[in-house]
């Protein structure tokens, strides 16, 4: 009985009626801080729109540069990574291929990969 629960919450959750978020929003702005009465002010945005945002909706092109800007995001693509993750990013930037790939070898043997049978 309880496995027939789970499955149907399951079900549930990965249901066509709740779009899949293909972006990093609404991560953004909880890391900054920002709500969406917020990103309807600064970027000049319906506020149903940026509810369908937050739901996951894309920005148009119009309002995904000005809506990175605002969020703190070097780039509009960075939306699409969580915010967490742009350290990593930014370390990583303007780094020649040696370096990386030596930045790379230095992180697997620090933390190498559990061995799984």
């Amino acid at each position: 009985m309880c496995k027939k629960l789970q499955m149907a919450q399951v079900a549930k959750i990965h249901s066509a009626k709740t779009p899949q978020r293909i972006h990093y929003i609404v991560e953004w702005a909880k890391k900054r801080g920002v709500k969406q009465a917020d990103i309807v002010r600064a970027i000049d945005a319906d506020k149903g729109l940026v509810s369908r945002w937050f739901k996951g909706a894309l920005p148009s092109e119009k309002h995904l540069v000005p809506l990175a800007g605002y969020l703190g995001a070097d780039e509009p693509a960075d939306l699409f990574r969580h915010p967490d993750e742009d350290w990593l990013k930014r370390l990583f930037a303007g780094r020649s291929k040696e370096e990386r790939e030596t930045m790379l070898r230095t992180l697997e043997v620090a933390f190498p990969r559990k061995q799984t049978a």
